[in-house]
């Protein structure tokens, strides 16, 4: 069903081309950092702050370098105690990552409770940053519709001369352009600029509206509109919301007689909304002026079907309408309309669907005896719109209806496998080859971090030692990586030497990591096979007799125990 003029959808096909919330950050886990587990109480975060503070502290090195590798560690887990030792952060980073606390709007967080209103909270404001990122790219708003008249195909296909040429007139009888600029002045007062020209059999015409808009304190706003054109109008029209359920608005409009030295042809509206219940609401409208009616209506949306009845009793144009939306998640919608006018019935069905991820479109066809048959061809990107009217035969002729179904259908799906298909496959191997680049620039830039970091900690891991002296603990050898395979020059690049980050936590004759991720996010550590399993095998001298333990990736490190002990 096509919709009336100046409204706009937002039941696409349940983000068919939307991106999926990513939950694997690049950035390293905080809790890694500080190598605690994700359950850790403030005091546990605490003490293992202070700790790793003393140990990477920069004063404990002269070299210059070293010094300032130092730093770069000690600002790390500065960053991390911050953001974990903040219960409101800490909350926000568990659900969403890193990128949740880089997103902008976080002040309704303090009133949220659960995991999953953190995550609705960020998926909102995620929503918010790519329709702003979108409008910059799409702007300014414009419409384009150019209506063509077909019927002279179906007089000839439905004649009973066969000695005549088929030579069909195509008539385009109609086309308008429309161009608006949204001119922000304040965050409450927004100014619009808006040009229409059209040319209708022939004769042309266009109008300019300037309009200011300003949102009040009780979020209510007001919006005054300047036309000036074929039609000089001037409007007023106020928006307020009474209670949580309740809303209005009213709007006085002004027809000016040419010359501005007169006002006529006052109109005036008057509309309440109210909210039934979760999925139900109602509307009343009344309107005074040349087109006075009264207007009410009932709308029901329950995420999937959405229907909305409506009855309009005026001097003009009095009639009774239903319209029917059903979603299919990730595939169309379907629409269906009956108009019941004085002058007999009006259906109207059609289908809509997201084409690719910024263009939508859609296709329906209106039947009535006193217009035809009328197929309509509406495509949105962004904020333009392009609609084809298309009317196809002054009667009802199941030629035309039947064509006006089954091509738009055909024309859908050639464009689909010639055209869309191949566009969207070629976006995602252009995206996976990103996101591989993207990974094997983020292993370089980790490697050289766990270096820098090693290097750093050589010149504590031999004070370690010296205190732990031959009775303590001692970290003999330790491997991280693909360990399944035997260490040969051609596969050695997967397995990495991790003996002195290791040592560097041993305190009392005891190593304990409780983290319960991957351990390429510990200091000193990296992944040497991204995707592949990975393990870490520890060889070590306790009371000088040997141990060797063989950890998962994901698995807590806790040294000693007995059951290392070699026989």
């Amino acid at each position: 069903m096509a919709s009336g003029d100046g409204e706009q959808y937002d039941d696409n096909s349940s983000g068919f081309f939307s991106d999926d919330l990513d939950q694997h950050d690049t950035e390293r886990d905080l809790y890694a950092i500080l190598h605690i587990n994700k359950d850790a109480d403030a005091t546990t975060i605490q003490q293992a702050y202070r700790r790793l503070t003393l140990l990477y502290h920069p004063d404990k090195h002269i070299d210059p370098r070293n010094k300032q590798l130092a730093m770069d560690l000690f600002i790390q887990v500065k960053k991390a105690y911050d953001i974990l030792n903040d219960p409101q952060k800490r909350a926000i980073y568990d659900v969403v990552g890193m990128k949740g606390l880089k997103a902008e709007g976080w002040e309704i967080v303090s009133r949220t409770k659960t995991a999953r209103e953190i995550l609705d909270e960020y998926e909102r404001l995620a929503r918010e940053r790519e329709e702003r990122r979108f409008n910059q790219i799409t702007n300014p708003n414009g419409s384009v519709q150019m209506s063509i008249n077909l019927t002279d195909i179906f007089d000839q296909m439905n004649s009973s001369d066969e000695n005549s040429d088929f030579s069909p007139v195509i008539e385009m009888t109609e086309f308008t352009v429309a161009q608006s600029i949204d001119i922000p002045l304040t965050s409450q007062d927004t100014a619009t600029v808006t040009a229409v020209a059209t040319t209708h059999n022939g004769r042309g015409s266009g109008s300019f509206t300037t309009s200011f808009r300003r949102v009040l304190a009780d979020l209510s706003w007001f919006r005054i509109d300047l036309s000036f054109g074929q039609h000089n109008l001037a409007a007023f029209r106020y928006f307020r919301r009474l209670t949580q359920k309740l809303q209005a608005s009213i709007a006085a409009t002004f027809g000016l007689v040419d010359g501005g030295s007169a006002i006529a042809t006052p109109g005036f509206i008057f509309s309440i909304t109210y909210q039934l219940s979760h999925h139900l609401t109602s509307s009343l409208e009344w309107k005074t002026g040349v087109d006075s009616c009264m207007k009410s209506g009932l709308h029901y949306d329950n995420q999937t079907v959405a229907v909305s009845t409506a009855i309009q009793l005026g001097f003009v144009n009095t009639y009774g309408v239903i319209d029917g939306l059903y979603r299919f998640p990730n595939i169309c919608n379907l629409r269906c309309s009956l108009k019941l006018f004085i002058f007999g019935p009006w259906l109207e069905y059609g289908i809509d669907r997201q084409l690719t991820k910024y263009t939508h479109g859609s296709a329906s066809v209106a039947i009535s005896s006193r217009m035809g048959v009328l197929l309509k061809l509406k495509f949105t990107r962004g904020s333009q719109t392009f609609t084809f009217p298309l009317q196809l035969s002054q009667d009802i002729l199941p030629s035309a209806i039947f064509y006006a179904t089954i091509a738009p259908t055909l024309g859908y799906f050639i464009l689909d496998r010639l055209i869309i298909r191949p566009f969207a496959r070629s976006e995602q191997e252009h995206e996976q080859k990103k996101r591989e680049d993207e990974a094997r620039e983020k292993q370089t830039e980790r490697r050289r971090e766990a270096m820098n970091a090693q290097e750093v900690l050589r010149s504590v891991v031999e004070q370690i030692k010296d205190k732990e002296g031959p009775q303590g603990l001692i970290i003999l050898e330790a491997r991280y990586g693909q360990l399944n395979l035997t260490t040969t020059h051609e596969n050695s690049i997967k397995i990495i030497d991790v003996t002195v980050p290791l040592q560097a936590l041993v305190k009392d004759s005891t190593l304990r990591v409780g983290t319960t991720v991957s351990k390429s996010n510990l200091t000193g550590f990296y992944d040497p096979c991204i995707g592949e399993e990975k393990s870490l095998s520890i060889k070590y001298s306790l009371r000088s007799q040997i141990h060797t333990v063989l950890y998962k990736d994901t698995d807590p490190v806790i040294l000693p125990n007995r059951d290392h002990l070699v026989s």
